[in-house]
């Protein structure tokens, strides 16, 4: 059964209230450590270079974020996933540099699962706690399910599945970045506020 959609007429998007619920994520007990747990780790092992690291950074994007990798073992394995990652040419660079193509290369995998979420948070945990730049946007199931409801009229489920199921993150990137402009969202690191004030208001 689906979760009815919550009340968000009284949400605003500003660059105070991202800014208060960023810091209100933060402080959670449970998101918070885990949050440290990740930069930490990244931070200590930035480099996409050894199958090892890459597994160990796999799992624990994974089990902290729900993106459930572990549940679809006939059609991938962190082996699997982890030498994918390691083959991405310039992979490193290319994520410090933005480059959204990452994602989708990371999300078509092996062909026989689409890991565009996943993706999308693994290049946002390395670009944001590695390099501190803030130059991707992750879907998840809350985004996609709420972005319609605050953007009412600008985006529909089936425009954002179509960027999933097609690996246009691109695109999706790029809506994120119209609407935080049309709502004139200044602050740092805004793209990771943004997804911190829809996941925490709506989780």
């Amino acid at each position: 059964m689906a979760k009815k959609i919550r009340d968000i007429s009284k949400d605003v998007i500003s660059n105070q209230n991202l800014d208060y619920i960023d810091e209100q994520v933060r402080q959670d007990v449970a998101y918070g450590d885990e949050t440290r747990l990740i930069t930490n780790c990244l931070k200590r092992f930035p480099e996409n270079t050894d199958i090892e690291i890459v597994a160990m950074k796999i799992g624990l994007i994974d089990i902290t974020n729900s993106t459930h990798i572990s549940q679809h073992k006939s059609k991938i394995n962190a082996y699997d996933l982890a030498k994918h990652i390691i083959s991405i040419p310039n992979i490193d660079e290319r994520i410090k540099n933005g480059d959204p193509s990452v994602v989708n290369e990371i999300a078509k995998c092996n062909g026989k699962i689409n890991l565009f979420s996943f993706a999308s948070k693994y290049c946002c945990y390395h670009n944001h706690d590695i390099y501190e730049h803030d130059d991707y946007s992750i879907l998840d199931t809350v985004l996609a399910q709420y972005l319609p409801v605050y953007f009412k009229g600008k985006v529909k489920k089936a425009h954002i599945e179509k960027w999933r199921q097609n690996f246009m993150y691109e695109k999706y990137n790029e809506f994120i970045t119209q609407m935080l402009d049309e709502l004139n969202i200044t602050t740092e690191f805004r793209r990771r506020k943004f997804d911190h004030f829809i996941w925490f208001l709506n989780r």
